[in-house]
């Protein structure tokens, strides 16, 4: 019961910390997300997580939800942000 409430724990510990993708987009790409993203009172980067959240969403709705082990187990180290 204690491993599973630590585990529990580190789960949404990891879930909690902040990863850095790179982007790349090609000019017209680039502008066409600027030029939305302004439209819809957003910055780009929320717009962007606006988008990613959107597409999981129907990923999940059409695969179902994806394993909580299988998340926790994958290597984010070359994604992860320096805490500040």
């Amino acid at each position: 019961m204690v491993d599973e409430v630590l585990n529990h724990k580190h789960e949404r510990e990891n879930m909690k910390k902040n990863y850095t993708f790179k982007l790349k987009l090609n000019e017209e790409m680039a502008r066409k997300l600027a030029y939305a993203s302004e439209k819809e009172g957003l910055s780009v980067q929320n717009m962007l997580v606006q988008l990613v959240r959107q597409k999981v969403q129907y990923f999940e709705r059409l695969k179902g939800n994806m394993p909580k082990p299988a998340l926790n187990e994958l290597d984010m180290s070359a994604f992860e942000t320096e805490e500040i």
